[in-house]
């Protein structure tokens, strides 16, 4: 448990806001901020139970929009990446089914992702130049399989 709550600490430090191109823009803020949303992350991301056979651990990058009123929207998963796979069980599998169990955990975990950023409160939008503007997000959540 300890490995995951780090692992989500460290990503939620790594947010980054993407907006037009304006003056004095201040980034969408978490309620709480980044350590309200580190909490929120570790007491809501759950490890998926399928990849615990093979103790699959990964990445994935969440993108999502802060509306203008503080609501998220187009939500979705950019990069999943599985960097690591219980060896001995996973290379006793074919070919063909490690790459139809990767793009499986892939999606167990951008599912996931997409799940908890769904759940996010309310959130205090950006502003540019003084006016609340939509800004895009970029959250990694990493999966590591629990202790």
């Amino acid at each position: 448990m300890k490995r995951i709550i780090l692992s989500l600490m460290l990503v939620a430090l790594t947010i980054t806001a993407v907006a037009q191109s304006a003056n004095n823009i201040e980034k969408p803020q978490f309620p709480g901020g980044l350590e309200a949303m580190a909490k929120f992350l570790i007491e809501n991301v759950k490890y998926p139970e399928a990849a615990e056979a093979y103790a699959v651990e990964g990445k994935v990058v969440m993108d999502f929009v802060v509306e203008k009123d503080g609501s998220l929207s187009e939500i979705a998963a950019h990069d999943c990446k599985i960097e690591r796979f219980n060896t001995t069980k996973f290379s006793q599998e074919t070919e063909a089914r490690q790459q139809e169990l990767k793009a499986q955990f892939a999606k167990l975990f951008a599912k996931e992702g997409a799940r908890v950023i769904r759940m996010m409160p309310q959130w205090t939008p950006g502003k540019a130049d003084g006016k609340p503007v939509r800004m895009k997000l970029h959250q990694p959540i990493n999966f590591k399989m629990p202790l």
